[in-house]
C-alpha cells in the first residue's frame, strides 16, 4: 500500500506514450501538443516520455503561470540570464540568440522543451517558443487543457502539421482498476473500482486524492487480501482537494457558479429545467470548458463532468443563500422526468442541509431507493419524515426497505403493526401491504409456508372488489406475485399451467413484462430453453423500444442472462458479465454482481484458478455488503473452484460458509448452491458417491417437471463416472432445447455406445460454448477409447482439445512471472520453499486468508494449479 501515499504508477497510457515517442523521434515532426482536462495526467505523461528519451534530448522545462503571464518573457526568464543584455533588449536578436543557444549543444543532443500550462504563457514567451519550433531548433511537448484557450501560435503549429495533437481522455474502468490494484498492491473488488471510477470519472488526480482519503478514513478497507468499499459511503476528500475545487469554483462568474451548484445538488438535471434558472450563455461557457456535459437522451440531461467535483460542491452549497432557489427547483422538478438517482441525490441534500422537503417527496425517494436495492438510504428518507408512522405509504416503504436489507421478520412486524393501529385502509393500500407481506414471507426461512394462504386471501377479496370496479391493473399485480411465488419455489410446470395461455402473441402484448419474464424462465427450466431465451429477448427488445425505465430493462437483461446459462451459451454469458456497461451507476446491481457471475461461470466450466480470480474479490465485497443476497452461491462456487485447484482445506472452509443461509433462497439460487457444494465435495469424497448425490438432485428436478435444469445435475453424474445413466442423459437431452442439450446428447451417446466420434463432437462443441471441464472429460474418454483401438487420428484430435482447454505451456507461465507484484513474488518464493499459508502469514504479518487470496491469484496469473507446479516453475 506504499504507493497510495507516494508516487502513483502511470497506467493505461501505453498508446499515448507510443504516439508521443513517434512524434519526437520522427524527423518530419516538431513535437506534440497534449490536451485534456485538469488532472488527467498530461504532465505525468510528458515527464515519463522525457525521462525515457533522456539519451536523445536535453530537457528544458517551461511552465506558464498567472504571475509570470503579466511579464514579457516571464516563462522564459530563467533562460534570459544565459544571454547578453544587449540581445535581450532586442526582440529579433533575442529570437536569434535563443535559436543559437538551443540548436548547438556540445553533446550533440537536441533540445526538448516541455511547455506546461500553455493557457498561462505570456505572449512573448509563446511567440519565442513557436519560433524555435518552426525553425526546428527544438522539439516541443506542449501541454494545455484546450487548444482553443492556448496562445494562437500553438494552434497554428498544430493546424500546419508541425505539432501532432494527442487528446488525453480519462481512464476507462479497466485501466482504473489496474491503477488502483497497483497503488494498493492488492486486487480491488469490481464494485469498489467501479464506484471510484464513477465518482472520479477516471481522472487520475482525483482518483489518487479520493483513494487516499477513502483508505485513511476506512471507507475502503482490505478484506481477505482484497480492497473493498463500504456500502453507500459518500466520498470523502481531503481538505486540500476540497479547497482546490472550491477555489476554482469561486473564480467562475456568478451565473456559471450557480449553474454548477444547481447541477451538483440534483446530480442530473434536464437541460430545459436548468435553463429556467440560469442563462444559456452560462451553460454554453461551462460546456466549452468541459466542466459539464449534456447527455443527448430523449430528455437532454446535464451533469457535472467529474463526479467528485459534483460531490464536493454539493456538500459546500450555502443553504442560506440558495434556500429559495432550491425550494423553487424542488417545486419545478416534480413535473420533470429526472433520473431516479438524481431525485434521491436531491432528497439527500435536503436532509443533510436541513432544507424543507415534503413528506410525499421523501416517500417517493424511499420508493426509488428500494427499487435500486438501497434499503439503508430508503430508511433514511422515511425516518426523516416527522411522525412517519401515521402515513401508511411511509410505513410500507419502511417495511420494504427492511426486506431489501434481509430483515424479513422486522418488515413483517412493521406491517402487522400498521394493520393493527390504522383504521381499515383503502383497498389499494391494503393490497400493497398484503402483496409485500407475501414477498417477505416467501423469503422468511421459518414462515414461508404462510405466503400461499395469504395470496389466496388476496385473490378472494380481489374477486369481490372487482364486481363493482375495474381492477385489471391490480389483478395483473397479483398474477405477477403468483408467478413469482411459483418460480421462487421451483414450481415452473405449475406456473406454465396457470399462465401458459398468455404466451399467444396477442395476449402477451397486454401483459406485465415481469409476468412474461417468469413465463420465459419457466419455459427454460422445463426444457424449452430456446423458447425461453426468445421470449426473454423479445421482452428486452420491447422494453428498449417502449420504456425509459432502466431498472425494468436491467431486470429483463438479467433474466436473459440466467436463461442463456441454462441453455448452455456460457461464452456469451461471460462476455455479458465482463461488459463495462454492467457496472453503471444507475444500476440496481453493483460491480461485484457481474464479477460474481463471471466467477460462477468460470467455475462451472472447470477453470478453477480463473474462477478464484473473480470470486475472491466478489466474495470480499459481499461479506461487507451482500446487496443481491448471493453470498451462499458465491461461497459454494468458491468451494468448488478451490477443489478444482486441489486445495481441500480451503474448499471445506467455504463449504461451511455456504451452508449458512440466513434467508430462504429462491429455488434457482438454492439449486446453484447445491450444485457447487456437491461438486466441491469431490475434494474429499469418492467421485462415485458425489455422482449418486448428483443423480438424486436430477431426480428431484425431474419430479418437479424442471427437465431443462435436470440436465445440469444429470450430466455431472455421468461426468463423475455414473455411465449407467448415459441413456437417460440422451433421452432427457433430446427432450430439451439449446446447445447444452445438444452437447449432453452427444456425450451420452458417445458413452453409451463407446463412440469416439460422438465424444469428440461433444468435446469440440463444449469447448466452443466455454465448458472446459466437460470438453476435457469428453476428449479424455475419446482418447482412451481411441488408444485401445489404435485410432491415432482421434488421439491427436483429443490431445488438441485438451491442450486448447488446458493451462498454457511452461514458457508462457515463466513469462507471466514478470506481471507479479513485489508482494506476490515474495509469497511465491516462500511457497516454493514449502512454507504453509500460516507460516507465510506470520512472516508477512497478515491474515491467513489474505495469503490464501494471494496464492490463488498467483495460480491464475501463472497458469498453475498446485504448489508443486509453482515450485517447479520457480526453479
Amino acid at each position: 500500500m506504499l504507493n497510495v501515499h507516494g508516487e502513483w504508477p502511470l497506467v493505461g497510457r501505453d498508446t499515448e506514450l507510443e504516439d508521443v515517442r513517434d512524434a519526437l523521434l520522427d524527423s518530419s515532426s516538431r513535437g506534440v501538443i497534449v490536451t485534456g482536462p485538469s488532472g488527467v495526467g498530461k504532465t505525468a505523461l510528458a515527464q515519463r516520455m522525457a525521462r525515457q528519451l533522456d539519451d536523445s534530448f536535453e530537457l528544458v522545462y517551461v511552465r506558464g503561470s498567472a504571475l509570470a503571464s503579466k511579464m514579457p518573457y516571464g516563462a522564459l526568464s530563467f533562460v534570459l540570464s544565459d544571454l547578453d543584455d544587449a540581445i535581450v533588449d532586442n526582440p529579433l536578436m533575442l529570437l536569434r540568440g535563443l535559436q543559437e543557444l538551443y540548436a548547438q549543444r556540445d553533446d550533440g543532443r537536441q533540445t526538448l522543451i516541455l511547455a506546461d500550462n500553455l493557457e498561462e504563457l505570456d505572449s512573448s514567451s509563446a511567440m519565442a517558443l513557436a519560433h524555435l519550433v518552426r525553425v526546428n531548433a527544438v522539439k516541443l511537448i506542449a501541454i494545455c487543457q484546450s487548444i482553443d484557450a492556448s496562445p494562437e501560435e500553438f494552434c497554428d503549429l498544430w493546424k500546419d502539421g508541425a505539432l501532432r495533437r494527442i487528446d488525453l481522455d480519462p481512464l476507462d474502468l479497466a485501466s482504473t482498476t489496474r491503477l488502483l490494484s497497483a497503488a494498493l498492491d492488492a486486487p480491488v473488488s469490481r464494485a469498489a473500482a467501479a464506484s471510484m471510477w464513477q465518482i472520479t470519472g477516471g481522472n487520475p488526480l482525483f482518483l489518487q486524492a479520493l483513494t487516499r482519503e477513502q483508505v485513511d478514513s476506512g471507507e475502503m478497507l482490505e478484506r481477505d487480501g482484497v480492497w473493498v468499499a463500504k456500502p453507500l459511503s459518500a466520498p470523502k476528500t481531503r481538505r486540500s482537494m476540497t479547497d482546490w475545487i472550491m477555489v476554482r469554483l469561486r473564480r467562475l462568474p456568478p451565473e456559471q457558479r450557480e449553474a454548477i451548484e444547481l447541477i451538483s445538488v440534483v446530480g442530473a438535471i434536464p437541460l430545459d429545467l436548468l435553463l429556467r434558472f440560469v442563462p444559456s450563455s452560462a451553460v454554453d461557457a461551462l460546456q466549452i470548458t468541459r466542466a459539464i456535459r449534456v447527455e443527448r437522451t430523449e430528455v437532454p440531461l446535464v451533469r457535472i463532468a467529474n463526479g467528485l467535483v459534483s460531490e464536493v460542491v454539493r456538500t459546500q452549497v450555502p443553504l442560506g443563500r440558495g434556500r429559495e432557489l432550491m425550494r423553487a427547483l424542488a417545486v419545478e422538478a416534480q413535473e420533470w422526468d429526472i433520473p431516479a438517482l438524481a431525485r434521491m441525490t436531491f432528497a439527500s441534500w435536503c436532509i443533510e442541509s436541513g432544507a424543507d422537503i415534503p413528506a410525499e417527496n421523501l416517500i417517493n425517494a424511499a420508493r426509488l431507493a428500494n427499487r435500486h436495492r438501497q434499503g439503508v438510504l430508503a430508511l433514511r428518507f422515511i425516518h426523516a419524515i416527522p411522525n412517519y408512522s401515521a402515513l401508511s405509504q411511509a410505513v410500507i416503504e419502511e417495511a420494504r426497505a427492511m426486506g431489501v436489507e434481509a430483515d424479513f421478520a422486522g418488515g413483517l412486524t412493521v406491517l402487522d403493526q400498521l394493520l393493527e393501529t390504522h383504521a381499515e385502509p383503502h383497498f389499494e393500500d391494503w393490497l400493497d401491504i398484503r402483496l409485500l407481506q407475501c414477498r417477505l414471507l416467501m423469503k422468511n426461512p421459518s414462515r414461508y409456508a404462510e405466503a400461499e394462504p395469504l395470496l389466496r386471501e388476496v385473490r378472494q377479496r380481489l374477486a369481490a372488489e372487482a364486481v363493482s370496479a375495474d381492477l385489471n391493473g391490480l389483478i395483473r399485480d397479483v398474477d405477477e406475485l403468483e408467478a413469482e411465488l411459483a418460480g421462487y419455489s421451483g414450481r415452473y410446470a405449475e406456473l406454465l399451467e396457470s399462465f401458459g395461455h398468455l404466451l399467444t402473441d396477442h395476449a402477451a402484448e397486454q401483459q406485465n413484462p415481469a409476468l412474461l419474464g417468469w413465463l420465459a424462465e419457466a419455459l427454460a427450466m422445463t426444457g424449452r430453453q430456446d423458447d425461453g431465451v426468445r421470449l426473454a429477448s423479445t421482452i428486452v427488445a420491447r422494453l428498449l423500444d417502449t420504456s425509459t425505465d432502466s431498472l425494468l430493462q436491467e431486470a429483463a437483461m438479467a433474466r436473459v442472462f440466467k436463461l442463456l446459462v441454462v441453455s448452455g451459451r456460457w461464452s456469451e454469458c461471460l462476455a455479458m458479465a465482463a461488459s463495462p456497461s454492467n457496472h453503471g451507476k444507475e444500476s440496481a446491481y453493483d460491480g461485484s454482481a457481474s464479477e460474481f457471475a463471471e466467477g460462477c461461470l468460470l467455475a462451472y466450466g472447470g477453470r478453477g484458478s480463473e474462477a478464484l480470480d473473480k470470486l475472491l474479490p466478489a466474495l470480499s465485497q459481499m461479506r461487507v455488503h451482500d446487496r443481491q443476497h448471493a453470498l451462499p452461491v458465491a461461497e459454494a462456487a468458491s468451494a468448488y473452484a478451490y477443489a478444482l485447484v486441489g486445495e481441500a482445506r480451503a474448499s471445506l472452509e467455504h463449504l461451511e460458509r455456504a451452508d449458512h443461509r440466513p434467508e430462504r433462497l429462491s429455488w434457482h439460487s438454492s439449486r446453484g448452491v447445491e450444485y457447487f457444494m456437491r461438486l466441491a465435495t469431490t475434494a474429499t469424497h469418492a467421485p462415485a458417491e458425489v455422482a449418486e448425490r448428483m443423480l438424486q438432485l436430477a431426480d428431484e428436478d425431474r419430479a418437479l417437471g424442471n427437465h431443462g435444469h435436470e440436465l445440469l445435475f444429470l450430466c455431472q453424474s455421468v461426468q463423475l463416472g455414473l455411465g449407467s445413466v448415459a441413456d437417460r442423459l440422451v433421452s432427457s437431452a433430446l427432450a430439451s432445447q439449446g446447445p447444452f442439450a445438444e452437447v449432453c446428447a452427444l456425450y451420452g451417446k458417445g458413452i453409451a455406445s463407446k463412440d469416439t466420434h460422438q465424444l469428440m463432437l461433444a468435446a469440440q462443441k463444449a469447448a466452443e460454448l466455454g465448458n472446459c471441464r466437460l470438453a476435457a472429460d469428453a476428449a479424455r474418454l475419446a482418447a482412451e477409447l481411441a488408444q485401445e483401438s489404435g485410432d491415432q487420428v482421434t488421439v491427436a484430435a483429443a490431445g488438441k482439445v485438451l491442450r486448447d482447454v488446458g493451462a498454457p505451456g511452461v514458457a508462457g507461465r515463466r513469462g507471466a512471472l514478470e506481471s507479479l507484484t513485489d508482494r506476490e513474488r515474495s509469497i511465491a518464493v516462500l511457497v516454493a520453499q514449502g512454507r504453509t499459508n500460516r507460516d507465510i502469514a506470520q512472516v508477512m504479518c497478515v491474515s491467513v486468508r489474505t495469503i490464501e487470496g494471494h496464492v490463488y491469484r498467483l495460480y491464475s496469473k501463472l497458469g498453475v494449479s498446485s504448489r508443486s507446479q509453482l515450485a517447479l516453475l520457480l526453479e
